[in-house]
């Protein structure tokens, strides 16, 4: 994978993130070209979820006062919880073929 494809890989993924804070609701996105990036629905997922961990991981100061750090958990884990509830149901689509062949 070129240094371009992977810039490209990592703008979807924020792009997508976005989308998904704005909307809870939304469905995850296919298009032609997250399919030359990403192969299929599934990969797209799994590098989502990849990266929202690597987020979430990031976020966590290990070395704050416990109230502070707290604090920064339950609010990392509310966000993060929206977006991987958005993640399984796009990934139980994917298993289910409806949209792994758009």
């Amino acid at each position: 994978m070129t240094w371009s494809e992977t810039k490209r890989r990592w703008t979807i993924m924020r792009e997508i993130e976005d989308l998904f804070l704005a909307d809870p609701g939304a469905d995850l996105p296919w298009t032609e070209e997250y399919a030359e990036l990403f192969g299929d629905l599934e990969h797209l997922v799994t590098a989502l979820r990849y990266r929202w961990q690597l987020t979430r991981d990031a976020q966590l100061d290990s070395y704050a006062p416990e109230p502070a750090w707290d604090e920064q958990h339950a609010r990392v884990e509310q966000r993060t919880r929206a977006l991987l509830q958005i993640l399984d149901r796009a990934a139980a689509r994917a298993q289910g073929g409806d949209r792994a062949a758009a």
